[in-house]
């Protein structure tokens, strides 16, 4: 166990996930479907073509013609302009993973940068693998990020796809969005065996956005939200985490629909005041707590199937005003377990021994 296991709580971690309220709008956002429009130049035009690192200043489509290997530059591919597609053609963008360093920088606080594609390359041996910063509209496709820091992460990014991606294999975390990055799709990515977390979206800024159909595996925590609030986590397969699936601290209004969690401790943990989010449809299966609560309010846990948890089905500790209705719970060694929590609604399925208050 590391030493992350010893203390579970504020001072371990802070970590969050996605609610809607209890009217559950999400801010405007409705998952129609995945669909990838390319950004970048529309004209017809043939790439300008790169085989080392540099600095792209102009719009236009930029091919890399070969593999980049153990550069030992601060910032490889740095792109400052708007309107650029950068297609990698599988090649790769390889570091000696100093500290401070970069594969692939789009965008700078200074300016925004807009309809920036990067796709088709594998970035590895970074201290950031690909980092969109300042950047809207824009599309990261088909990378791999692996034995980074950190793999991809959008800082302050909006309106921009992250898309059929593979973060693995990195010493922080795979796919992170942070500070103001809101209005984003995360979508179909694989982020395994990440030493801390597989995708993270922390700070209150980090509004709005969609995880759907994404693969956390391996992970410490698969998929962790902290102070992160209005967002959706849809569709997202979270297993085979150390600590657990899917993670929320200090997280508010989120909606946790239709997951898949079976880990070695948490299916699905809400901690340090995450208030008022709706967890549905899940189905957490063989963790040694299902579904847990701790000092959490006003959560709505509804149309769950939880079954096979070594110790509880569903635990709420000092988390009050929650709902707990049409859960199907079987085969867990306790059902429902209730400690120092009060206004609960509870009506569902129980196969197993009943609710136990205590």
């Amino acid at each position: 166990m590391s030493h992350m296991t010893a203390k579970i709580g504020r001072s371990q971690l802070r970590i969050a996930i996605l609610l809607s309220g209890f009217v559950f709008v999400l801010g405007g956002i409705t998952y129609v479907g995945i669909q990838l429009v390319e950004t970048g130049p529309t004209e017809v035009q043939n790439p300008s073509e790169i085989s080392s690192c540099k600095a792209i200043h102009e719009p236009g489509r930029y091919e890399l013609t070969a593999d980049i290997k153990d550069s030992s530059t601060n910032k490889c591919i740095r792109i400052m302009s708007s309107d650029v597609v950068l297609n990698g053609n599988g090649h790769s963008i390889d570091g000696t993973g100093a500290f401070g360093t970069g594969g692939v920088l789009v965008g700078s606080f200074e300016a925004q940068t807009s309809n920036v594609t990067v796709r088709n390359v594998n970035v590895t041996d970074w201290d950031d693998g690909i980092r969109y910063i300042h950047v809207t509209n824009g599309t990261v496709a088909n990378t791999v990020t692996e034995n980074n820091r950190v793999g991809l992460t959008l800082l302050s990014s909006n309106q921009t796809t992250v898309l059929n991606n593979t973060a693995t294999e990195n010493a922080v975390y795979g796919i992170s969005l942070q500070e103001t990055s809101h209005s984003n799709m995360v979508t179909n990515n694989t982020a395994a065996s990440n030493a801390l977390f597989g995708i993270h979206l922390v700070r209150s800024g980090v509004r709005n956005n969609t995880i759907v159909s994404n693969a956390a595996l391996n992970n410490e925590y698969g998929i962790v939200l902290i102070g992160a609030n209005t967002n959706a986590v849809v569709n997202n397969d979270a297993t085979a985490n150390r600590i657990a699936g899917i993670w929320l601290s200090e997280a508010d209004d989120n909606r946790l629909s239709n997951n898949t969690v079976s880990n070695r401790f948490y299916g699905i943990y809400l901690g340090d005041q995450s208030n008022r989010n709706l967890l549905s449809t899940n189905t957490a299966t063989r963790n040694a707590v299902g579904i847990r609560l701790l000092h959490s309010d006003g959560n709505a846990v509804t149309g769950n199937t939880v079954t096979d948890s070594g110790v509880q089905g569903i635990l709420l500790i000092a988390s009050n005003d929650t709902i707990v209705t049409d859960n199907r719970l079987s085969n867990n060694s306790a059902a429902i377990v209730l400690i120092r929590s009060k206004n609960s609604t509870r009506s569902n399925d129980l196969n197993e021994k009943p609710i136990t208050p205590r």
